[in-house]
């Protein structure tokens, strides 16, 4: 009887034991089927943040690529433009020489016409163009006169000078038509222009002075 109850104990003491053995192994094998799972999401995260870097590079790519294929046409275009420009500059250009150089014929046979009358002047009667060397390139004007007056200056042509300077340095031709002469001062903030100008109406005087 006593070794009965000290046996029981025993078996009692070893069901205690596995019981506790069966335990922790359960509770480790849930915790590994934890870890895995946990891994599995992580490694799920992992591939859709590659993926959406993926697109997120390729999106910038593409941008990039449309922004360079921007700026190329842009550039074509500005350069079209340019042409255009230029070409219409010089179709114009050729136009006011042709202009010029009718005018200079119908000036030259208006002096041809007149030349007896006006042997004891200055200067013949007539329209004469002159150019000058202005800040921006040539200006050129046409000089009217009449019995050794001048009666009028016109700016005809001034394709390089800037329209803001030109038109304070047009204020030399009242001066020179008040004084009948082109030993005037220049005007102060349009040197260039004003110097140009009163270049421009010598060099018509020159053309018009009786040989």
């Amino acid at each position: 009887m006593k070794y009965q109850s000290f046996i029981m104990r025993v078996l009692c003491l070893l069901l205690i034991v596995g019981v506790v053995l069966g335990y922790n192994s359960m509770q480790k094998k849930d915790s590994d089927t934890e870890k895995d799972q946990q891994i599995a999401s992580l490694t799920t995260r992992v591939e859709a943040l590659e993926k959406q870097q993926d697109e997120i590079l390729s999106a910038l790519e593409e941008a990039a690529k449309a922004q360079e294929e921007a700026k190329k046409k842009a550039e074509e275009e500005a350069k079209n433009q340019k042409a255009q420009t230029e070409e219409a500059a010089s179709g114009d250009a050729s136009e006011d020489a042709k202009k010029d150089d009718e005018n200079t014929d119908e000036t030259e046979a208006e002096d041809a016409s007149s030349e007896e009358e006006s042997e004891d002047l200055v200067y013949k009667n007539g329209t004469y163009t002159g150019d000058g060397q202005g800040f921006g390139g040539n200006i050129q004007v046409q000089v009217t006169l009449e019995n050794d007056t001048i009666t009028d200056i016109q700016v005809v042509s001034a394709p390089g000078e800037d329209s803001a300077y030109l038109s304070q340095g047009q204020g030399v031709i009242s001066t020179i038509l008040a004084s009948q002469s082109t030993d005037v001062d220049t005007i102060s903030g349009a040197t260039f222009s004003s110097t140009g100008i009163i270049n421009a109406v010598n060099d018509a005087l020159g053309k018009a002075e009786n040989q």
